[in-house]
């Protein structure tokens, strides 16, 4: 059965974000990702909310004109996401951290890697082949959350990615 996300289970939600990210120890990070496409622009971006012992914001946009982003274009907002995710892993990675827990809302994001779902295009197995990889160098958790109920810093990953489309 699906959770009805109220007001009130959001801002409990948000307020057991706020606790984990109070509480979060100095080798572990929390991200919380997200994806944009705009079909006019023909452009895709990300936005990455990153918590480590500090909070840090980041956004990256993909132009479809660029050889080397069309695969991440083609994929709409789904292509962005993956390389938020793959960022905020290799951004902790950086950092030195052992553990990051991402937070995430489009499905294939974790479906992918659990094997729940096959890989049928290059790019997604380019994708799973990184995490992979990275997998050996930090403990990846993944938390699904519903998009666009109110959870803070998942909205505020979504605006990020949908701003950086107008840059």
């Amino acid at each position: 059965m699906n959770e009805i996300w109220t007001p009130e289970y959001v801002n409990i939600y948000n307020d057991k974000i706020d606790n984990m990210i109070s509480n979060l120890p100095s080798n572990q990070a929390i991200a919380f990702t997200d994806g944009a496409y705009s079909r006019n622009l023909n452009k895709s971006g990300y936005g990455v909310v990153l918590f480590s012992p500090y909070k840090e914001t980041y956004y990256k946009s993909f132009s479809f004109k660029k050889n080397s982003q069309r695969e991440i274009v083609k994929l709409c907002n789904v292509g962005a996401e993956c390389e938020a995710v793959k960022f905020a892993v290799s951004k902790a990675i950086e950092k030195g951290m052992k553990k990051i827990t991402i937070f995430y809302d489009y499905e294939g994001i974790y479906k992918w890697l659990s094997k729940d779902w096959s890989t049928n295009k290059k790019y997604t197995e380019e994708y799973v082949d990184i995490m992979t990889s990275y997998s050996k160098k930090i403990t990846i958790g993944f938390v699904k959350v519903k998009s666009h109920v109110g959870i803070y810093y998942n909205e505020l990953a979504d605006k990020l990615a949908t701003n950086v489309l107008l840059k």
